[in-house]
């Protein structure tokens, strides 16, 4: 009898397992479905991180390559925020993928969910063209809002940065509004609080200051402790998930 219930239980999970590695929508989940979304993008900016940064080295050894064309300061700026950017999205998706089962309920607000991805990634397409299309330019009022913000690992212009936080305003509600819905748990308690300071941190970052040196100084804490802080905490949570279904906890 034991070896029978264990040789069940062994089926449900490798069928639960294929279920995982069958990423077509019969198999997942709504919001599963939403994080594969994410996680292709994410792949996509992956590969042009790579590519803007070979282009970026080699116009460091050989600085005619592309001269004319391409400036060295573009594909350096494109490579970072790729990097920036690809990650964020890996995060978002993951907590989506895991949002179902850690709540125990639909997601809350999954239309609005579905919107916010489109958005999002509607606006990084367009920032990278004009990155790559307004290369120069006089910088004034109108270029902090359209073209860059001309601050290091913050160079979105600023109408990209409002849409950056409505973006996550919509994630924060989805995970509240589900965990509200559903259960809530360690994991959801650490989730919602990081997502109050991931926001939080990034609005902190669109404010300017009259000295350069205090500015630049603000400026590089704020992406720092962005990346270092809040991104590590969701690293944390989404581990954490991950271990315990391993572990079957």
């Amino acid at each position: 009898m034991k070896v029978a219930e264990y040789l069940a239980k062994a089926q449900a999970q490798w069928a639960r397992f294929n279920a995982w590695v069958q990423l077509d929508s019969q198999h997942l989940t709504p919001g599963q479905q939403l994080a594969v979304h994410y996680f292709s993008v994410a792949v996509i900016l992956f590969f042009a991180q790579l590519l803007f940064g070979l282009i970026a080295a080699t116009q460091f050894i050989f600085p005619g390559f592309l001269y004319g064309w391409l400036d060295f300061s573009v594909n350096r700026m494109v490579h970072i925020n790729a990097m920036v950017v690809w990650m964020l999205y890996g995060f978002i998706g993951c907590i989506y993928w895991l949002l179902e089962d850690e709540s125990g309920t639909d997601i809350v607000g999954l239309k609005l969910g579905r919107l916010a991805f489109w958005l999002l990634t509607g606006a990084v397409t367009l920032v990278v063209l004009v990155y790559l299309l307004v290369q120069i330019g006089p910088g004034k009022d109108s270029s902090l809002w359209l073209i860059n913000e001309g601050r290091e690992y913050i160079e979105a212009p600023r109408w990209a940065d409002i849409g950056i936080v409505v973006v996550m305003l919509i994630f924060f509600y989805n995970v509240v509004a589900t965990f509200s819905k559903g259960r809530w748990s360690g994991i959801a308690g650490v989730l919602t609080l990081d997502l109050v300071a991931l926001a939080g941190l990034y609005v902190a970052g669109m404010f300017y200051m009259v000295n350069i040196t205090h500015d630049q100084y603000w400026w590089w804490w704020v992406i720092h402790l962005w990346v270092e802080a809040t991104w590590e905490v969701l690293v944390g949570v989404i581990m954490a998930w991950s271990l315990m279904k391993l572990l079957g906890v």
